[in-house]
């Protein structure tokens, strides 16, 4: 299996080129599964390609960053042609005011955890997806003990 093969082989590189050891704990690659896993349980997206929140309780700030991420994602699968979205699109997934989204994607861009694409279009940063999984890792999981 896959998942039994890359840790042995990361271990052999650690012990052959140890460099690599070094640049491995320095460069930074999202873990996009992961953080897909502990993302569904706060969005969803539809066949058609559409992202939604399931969960209308999340802060403004970490609704948006997940619509973001979720659109990365769903570009990188083939389920949409870009991975930004627009403002409306962004005020739909998250069940908010498009003057709410716009406030919003101030902060949030001018903390570097967003950009924009094109005009009107924003995606979500190395930045801004570091920060998401560490929030992620950080939140309580819903109907788990603890």
């Amino acid at each position: 299996m896959v998942q039994d093969v890359v840790p042995q082989i990361l271990q052999f590189l650690t012990h052959a080129v140890p460099a690599y050891d070094l640049a491995r704990k320095l460069v930074y690659a999202p873990d996009l599964a992961g953080l897909a896993d502990r993302v569904a349980e706060f969005a969803k997206m539809t066949n058609t390609g559409q992202l939604l929140l399931s969960r209308n309780d999340l802060p403004a700030e970490r609704a948006v960053t997940i619509i973001l991420f979720m659109a990365q994602l769903a570009g990188k699968m083939g389920r949409r042609d870009a991975d930004a979205l627009s403002i409306e699109e962004i005020a739909t997934g998250v069940g908010k005011a498009p003057k709410t989204i716009r406030n919003v994607l101030v902060q949030l861009q001018r903390s570097g955890l967003i950009d924009r694409a094109d005009r009107g279009r924003y995606r979500i940063t190395s930045r801004g997806l570091m920060g998401l999984e560490q929030s992620m890792k950080e939140a309580p999981k819903q109907g788990g003990s603890g």
